[in-house]
């Protein structure tokens, strides 16, 4: 494809061609007015704020109006439009023959995008783990040039931690048994407690700090939904019970579940705390602003010269897990939980523990 592509790339211009050549095979009446709304998600142009000659870009649509026009003309030949109106309210209609006249431009698009998706799969190996590429990618030359790649140096996206985990091999196995609803039997040894068979209905994968955890529904074992197995603590492969019913997830279970928690414990007591946690140093205060704790942070204080001293404050409505303990203790004294008492108080024990060990 060549960069004359109308239909290429995220510019203004292959933004309103889209839009423009939408309309025309369409063979609907169109003005300049209709394409600028359609582009601003508005149902109609009478919703535009301003006249269409004051919108902005307004320049660009004229120029991908007159590109794709002048394409199709060249493509289908002359009388292709109808053109009604004058200068001030004109509006145009497609009337040619091929009700397709731009596909080879658009197919074109289309092929460019899927080498760019096929270029980041081979660039990607590096960051995903191994047995999902070694699984997906069976005895497919893009495997091998994968391999290849990484050889000569060439990889340029790359994880930080290590991915040879315990089971990791088991996570396309498990991806499959969730896509095709498939029961699993599971030989599993949870933490401190003997091992046991669960008869599990598997539906969503989760990766935190590099160790994966599979959630789902146990056979008689509570919670009834969002159970969860870490992949190091399956002691067998995995292995399919066929004649069970799989039990899905409500919808947006797991969207619910995790939206109050860092990472994927269960906190001592499921409660939604809000929570406002200091900054001390500048650093640390922009370190949280730009890396939030959790999606729910919002700034409280901003970072200044205030009666108590200098700091910043954050908002965070959260439940208190291991994870989110650790993300607050790993700034050291950078981070200082305000309130509520019942939280701060929690950190105050984990700390006093902590010295002890240094004593």
């Amino acid at each position: 494809m060549t960069r004359n592509n109308l239909f290429d790339g995220e510019s203004y211009r292959a933004m309103f061609a889209q839009v423009t050549y939408k309309w025309f095979i369409n063979r609907k009446w169109v003005t300049y007015a209709d394409i600028m709304a359609d582009y601003l998600g508005l149902k109609s142009a009478k919703e535009l704020t301003y006249n269409v000659s004051n919108c902005d870009n307004y320049g660009e649509l004229k120029k991908a109006f007159r590109d794709v026009s002048k394409a199709i003309v060249e493509k289908v030949g002359e009388g292709c439009f109808e053109i009604d109106g004058n200068n001030r309210n004109k509006r145009f209609r497609y009337v040619g023959k091929d009700n397709d006249p731009l596909a080879d431009m658009r197919n074109a698009k289309v092929i460019n995008n899927l080498r760019q998706y096929w270029k980041f799969c081979q660039d990607s190996a590096g960051f995903f783990p191994k047995s999902w590429l070694e699984y997906f990618f069976k005895d497919c030359q893009d495997l091998l040039e994968m391999k290849a790649r990484k050889q000569k140096g060439e990889q340029v996206i790359s994880a930080s931690l290590d991915r040879i985990l315990t089971n990791i091999e088991y996570l396309p196995v498990l991806y499959e048994s969730i896509v095709n609803k498939q029961v699993l039997e599971i030989d599993y040894k949870p933490f401190g407690g003997e091992q046991e068979t669960l008869i599990f209905h598997p539906h969503y994968l989760k990766e935190h700090n590099g160790r994966w955890h599979l959630f789902g529904y146990a056979e008689d074992h509570s919670p009834e939904n969002g159970y969860d197995i870490p992949l190091d603590r399956i002691r067998t492969k995995p292995r399919e019970k066929s004649k069970i019913e799989y039990v899905p997830a409500p919808s947006l279970f797991y969207e619910k579940f995790f939206k109050d928690r860092v990472g994927v414990s269960n906190p001592e007591v499921p409660t939604k705390w809000p929570v406002i946690v200091r900054a001390h140093t500048y650093y640390i205060y922009k370190l949280t602003e730009t890396k939030p704790i959790h999606q729910s942070q919002s700034i409280a204080t901003p970072w200044g010269d205030h009666e108590e001293g200098t700091y910043g404050d954050f908002a965070l409505e959260v439940e208190v897990n291991n994870e989110f303990i650790g993300r607050i203790l790993q700034m050291g004294a950078g981070l200082e939980i305000v309130s509520p008492n019942e939280v701060r108080d929690t950190f105050k024990k984990r700390v006093k523990d902590l010295a002890k060990l240094y004593e």
